[in-house]
């Protein structure tokens, strides 16, 4: 599919769908190519966040960021990796019990960074909204294996990761047990346990989901060898960087909604979307009011808002023109300090300024990092992202790769029901059509016979209708001697179609990865990523 303007297409990511497959893209030995070539690119950046060249704020943006991340990790884990502010690789994903294609790129982001001696970063985006505090794993019933919602808390609003704090501690506490005991028939030792234990650890800690499950799950990575830092986006934007990226951003209004809503009009044209909220909305200006890709949101109301901004003289407005707004006052003398007036303002009103998708990754490799490691999904519309990069800072985009796996469980094998099921059905057609192939099955019968002479006497066309009433009326007959036989295919036919779905239940690829034993995907991961 290529672009309505220029002849460079957008990529197609294809989900790997067999059992041990993966997709990288570009190839996992292009790394150390990609992380030189986005920091000599970005060296050339001749480009300005409000008073300072872009230079002065990758620096400062990465030094924050190390220094968060590594005190944030050293809490509940150790790291030996390296860290070096000047060769960064990151990756960044919801706090979540995702299926082991995500955590494949978890374990590429730490391989990259031990092989070609960079900071390996992931970030937690704690800004999206939690979804339901539940996974789906199989488990075996007197009616064959179906699928079961296991809960780790109550179910509750949709609000972003960060505001969730846990609401059912016994629920929690028995979690890795209820999961344990329903995949014991497939995986004796399901990673969920050891990693459970660190989670119950974080959430007497902090007593947040969010920070729980991650936690726990990068403290099971540790043990694994993995070397990564880790750290809240929630954290990355109480920097200052941050508030100056978004004040870059906010300082041409114009401008911004015109790369970013022309962006994402040609992404719809180019892929046939008619939806008015895919892959985003577009930005709206009403009022005197422009809507800018940010949320806010904070602890009296946790629904995230759209952020509008507006501008008056040397005074910015930030708004989610439900009740809150914040003044930005200027300062003519001295513009440089209006990242810290932003982020002063922002704490004094107990109010947080969170990115979107598209801005979060646009952040995150312009001034973070130098390699970003995304998902299919990630990938695909990060390419809309690189769009509004080129227009609006007027860069090349820095790179990106893509990466997924599929990991079955263990001893989950397709066999030929589908041919099978098949061939039930056309035998099952055959009964009306072609009684004459269960000859055998009512011999004796004069039906055939009379069957066979219709069959090889079809008049002309036009003079067939009393020809097709005698051969119906006979297929009728036929059918009705044929029903044990009719009968006992519609029940293996039946059995075959319920081996099917237990077999295709059984073998997706978006159970959890905390079901499976770590011993295997380690094993799986490391032969896929070679």
């Amino acid at each position: 599919m290529t672009l309505l303007d220029d002849p460079v297409p957008y990529v197609a990511y294809e989900v790997p769908r067999h059992d041990r497959t993966a997709f990288v893209h570009p190839a996992i030995a292009s790394a150390g190519h990609l992380l030189s070539h986005s920091r000599v690119a970005a060296a050339h950046w001749d480009w300005k966040l409000g008073e300072e060249p872009i230079a002065f704020w990758r620096s400062q943006a990465r030094r924050e960021l190390l220094e968060a991340a590594v005190r944030y990790t050293s809490a509940y884990r150790p790291y030996d990796g390296v860290v070096d502010a000047d060769r960064i690789v990151m990756a960044g994903h919801q706090p979540e019990l995702f299926h082991p294609g995500v955590w494949f790129k978890n374990y590429a982001l730490s391989v990259i960074g031990r092989d070609f001696q960079a900071t390996a970063v992931n970030l937690v985006i704690d800004n999206d909204l939690r979804g339901s505090s539940s996974i789906t794993v199989p488990t075996r019933t007197g009616a064959g294996v179906t699928a079961k919602t296991i809960e780790y808390d109550d179910p509750g609003l949709a609000v972003p990761f960060e505001q969730h704090r846990i609401a059912n501690r016994d629920r929690f506490e028995r979690f890795a047990g209820e999961v344990a005991d329903s995949v014991r028939p497939w995986v004796g030792d399901p990673c969920v346990v050891p990693m459970w234990q660190h989670a119950k650890e974080a959430i007497r800690r902090c007593g947040n989901i969010a920070c729980a499950i991650s936690s726990g799950r990068h403290a099971l990575e540790a043990s694994l060898g993995w070397q990564t830092l880790e750290l809240p986006l929630s954290i990355v934007c109480r920097g200052s960087s941050f508030a100056a990226f978004v004040l870059a951003l906010v300082t041409d209004l114009p401008r911004l909604h015109k790369c970013y809503n022309s962006a994402v009009v040609h992404y719809r044209r180019a892929h046939r979307i008619r939806s008015s909220a895919h892959p985003v909305p577009l930005l709206r200006q009403q009022d005197g009011w422009w809507e800018v890709p940010l949320w806010t949101y904070d602890d009296a109301r946790s629904n995230r808002r759209p952020v509008w901004v507006r501008s008056e003289g040397n005074r910015r407005y930030f708004s989610d023109r439900e009740g809150t707004t914040i003044q930005i006052p200027g300062h003519s003398e001295d513009p440089s300090l209006e990242p810290e007036r932003l982020l002063r303002a922002l704490q004094a009103a107990n109010v947080k300024l969170r990115p979107r998708a598209l801005v979060t990754t646009m952040y995150a490799r312009l001034l973070l990092s130098d390699l970003f490691l995304h998902g299919i999904g990630g990938g695909k519309y990060d390419q809309l992202g690189d769009r509004i990069i080129q227009r609006f800072f007027g860069v090349a985009p820095p790179p990106f790769m893509v990466l997924s796996a599929t990991v079955m469980l263990p001893g989950i094998q397709r066999d030929n029901q589908p041919s099978e099921i098949a061939r039930l059905r056309s035998r099952l057609r055959d009964v009306r059509f072609n009684p004459q192939r269960f000859a055998d099955q009512i011999p004796g019968s004069n039906l055939l016979a009379e069957h066979e002479a219709l069959r090889s006497s079809v008049p002309e066309a036009g003079q067939r209708g009393r020809w097709h009433r005698q051969i119906s009326r006979l297929r009728d007959r036929l059918e009705s001697e044929l029903a044990p036989v009719k009968q006992r295919m519609l029940g293996e036919l039946s059995t075959a179609v319920k081996a099917q779905k237990q077999t295709d239940l059984l073998a997706s690829r978006e159970w959890p990865f905390c079901i499976y034993s770590t011993e295997m995907l380690v094993a799986r991961f490391a032969e896929m990523l070679r």
